[in-house]
């Protein structure tokens, strides 16, 4: 039975808890425009909200110790409580902006606000903001079809999907092994997680019949393909909840092996 390695030199490590931070921003974070107290002006915020759970809460120390902002708890009693952090100073948001400048974000969805951001930045008039805050997303699908031609992964690519695994991945691991992952518009993400693991599996697509939106689908499974899988997690570890059902996932898969 093989063992299972973890770079823990990871955690400390800029060049990859960077762009792990920017894959998980993808996929669990939130871009807000704030009003000051005078109601004349706007400023930025970046949120990351996730299940208050020993292991998250490991994950965004880290966050905060690395990028600063700051946590806080929010509790429900119909909800999980969850753990939040949250980067609102100029200092903050600057640093965070930066590492979006070294390290480019890759979904359309979020591009499409960091560029709404950027903007209101420029103008930081709260009726700017207004005024062009519906139109946020005009671009995106354009964005989208030049990218299913165009889309080149980036040399921080595995780094940053760990992070978008830790958000956006699912391990199963109860009946038959596989990871999977869905996007709403970006089919050239799950085409380039694909290709980096070498899979040859198609994509899926599901139609909500309700509304009518589509979301593609990629799940992976195999040997060849799961082998992949684990040596790059070897190398960009899982730093927050999702670590819990990877590692069991891994444990089933060697216990067959």
């Amino acid at each position: 039975m093989t063992q299972i390695k973890t770079n823990n030199n990871c955690l400390t490590s800029s060049n990859y808890f960077e762009p792990f931070f920017v894959g998980l921003f993808e996929g669990d974070g939130c871009i807000h425009i704030g009003k000051t107290k005078g109601g004349k002006w706007s400023y930025g915020r970046f949120q990351i909200r996730l299940k208050a759970l020993p292991e998250n809460e490991v994950m965004l120390k880290l966050i905060h110790h690395h990028l600063g902002g700051s946590l806080c708890y929010n509790k429900s009693k119909k909800h999980h409580p969850k753990i939040v952090w949250v980067a609102v100073s100029q200092k903050s948001t600057r640093q965070i902006l930066n590492i979006f400048e070294k390290y480019p974000l890759l979904t359309s969805r979020k591009i499409c606000q960091l560029n709404h951001l950027k903007q209101c930045m420029d103008n930081r008039s709260w009726s700017y903001h207004l005024e062009t805050r519906d139109h946020r997303y005009d671009k995106q699908q354009q964005m989208v079809e030049y990218y299913q031609q165009n889309f080149i992964r980036p040399n921080y690519f595995g780094p940053w999907l760990s992070g978008f695994i830790e958000a956006e991945g699912c391990f199963r691991s109860t009946h038959t092994l596989s990871v999977y992952v869905g996007q709403n518009h970006d089919w050239y993400i799950l085409n380039a997680i694909k290709t980096y693991f070498h899979s040859h599996h198609k994509l899926g697509i599901h139609k909500d019949i309700r509304t009518q939106a589509i979301q593609y689908r990629l799940s992976m499974s195999g040997k060849p393909t799961i082998e992949n899988i684990i040596k790059h997690f070897e190398k960009n570890p899982l730093l927050g909840y999702k670590k819990v059902s990877y590692d069991l996932f891994c444990e089933r898969y060697l216990s067959r092996s």
